[in-house]
Parts: C-alpha cells; structure tokens; sequence
C-alpha cells in the first residue's frame, strides 16, 4: 500500500477516535447518576461540535476517500475471543437485515403509503368542496347581477318609451288639421307604433 493511502487511513482513524471520544463524553455526562450533570447550554454545545465532527468524518469517507474504501477490505487483526464478540463482528459483516426489522420496515412502509393514499383522498374531497362552493357563490352572484341588470334595462326601456310616446303626442299635435283635399288628417295607432319603431333607441 502506497504511503499517500496509509496516511489518508491514518487521518481518517484519527477523525473516527476523536468522534468516539466526543460521543462516550457526552454519553457519560448525560447519566441520570452523574453528580455533575451538564447544564443545558454546555450540552448544546458539546452536541454541535459532535454533529460538527460527524459531519466533517462523513463529508470524508463519502466523498474524498470514497475511492480508497471501496478498493480496501477490513479484517481484524486478532480473532474475536467471546461469543459476544463473534456476534458483534457477525452483525457488522451483515449485508442483509434481520427477518423481524425488514418485515417491520415493510409494515412501517405499507401504514406510511396508506396513511399518504387517505391524505390525498382528503386533499381531493376538500377541493372538490370547495370547488362546488364557489360555483353555487358565483351563480348566486351571476343571478343577482342579472336581476339587477334587468330592473335597469326595464326602468331604460319604460324611459325611452315614454319620450316616443311624448314625441309622438306632439307630432300627431301638430299634423292634426285640414289638408288640401278638404279631409281631416287622421293618424292611427298603427302609425304611432311604426313611429316608434322606426327611430326609437333603446
């Protein structure tokens, strides 16, 4: 193994020792039988440098030594002596999960996927009530607007109206009389009414 991979191994031992540490300090402060527990602001910061140093060692074995670890096999140095031992290097040589924790990861993500198929069924049957609310607001309101349009075209239509038939008062008024023939000028309901239609702007 080339030196340049030996000290990035080395730093990245370091940078995992160091989180350990600050981990285990935390860990033991926090008992509920420590005589000197930790006071909230000190507990606020020691966790942050321990997120700090979690990230910081993450950022490195995900990005910057991504390469370097896949190419690389750990194996312990001395063979596991307990039985609690085995089963602890046994579970993280494990590449599949337990039986009962896929099983309960499965129950997890069938309630999660239900709970999400009722949340959209709610979110649609909200809208569409809504939806059906404006559309009764804007018909009620369409109808109001037309009443009232209504009543203004009649109350135009009754104006106009009643001038045509001023208009019409004075000029039978005035066409009424003699003409050359001797006959008397008559001017029937049906000339009034052609009168009115002729002209009239509504």
């Amino acid at each position: 193994m080339a030196d340049k991979n030996i000290a990035e191994l080395e730093m990245l031992r370091r940078q995992l020792q160091q989180l350990h540490e600050s981990f285990t300090a935390v860990i033991n402060e926090t008992r509920p039988d420590n005589p000197n527990l930790i006071s909230w602001p000190d507990l606020l910061s020691k966790f942050n440098i321990l997120a700090a140093k979690y990230s910081v060692l993450n950022q490195a074995i995900s990005k910057k030594h991504a390469g370097l670890l896949k190419e690389m096999s750990v194996a312990p140095k001395t063979r596991p002596g307990s039985i609690h031992e085995q089963n602890i290097v046994s579970v993280l040589l494990r590449t599949k999960l337990a039986p009962e924790i896929e099983q309960e990861e499965e129950e997890i993500r069938a309630r999660a996927e239900a709970e999400l198929q009722q949340d959209r069924k709610l979110d649609w049957s909200a809208r569409a009530e809504k939806h059906e609310s404006l559309a009764v607001s804007a018909l009620s309101t369409f109808l109001e607007q037309r009443r009232k349009h209504a009543v203004t075209v009649d109350a135009l239509v009754n104006e106009k109206l009643a001038k045509a038939k001023e208009d019409a008062d004075v000029e039978m008024d005035s066409a009424q009389g003699t003409p050359e023939g001797g006959e008397e000028v008559k001017v029937t309901l049906e000339d009034v009414l052609a009168f009115m239609s002729s002209g009239v702007e509504v």
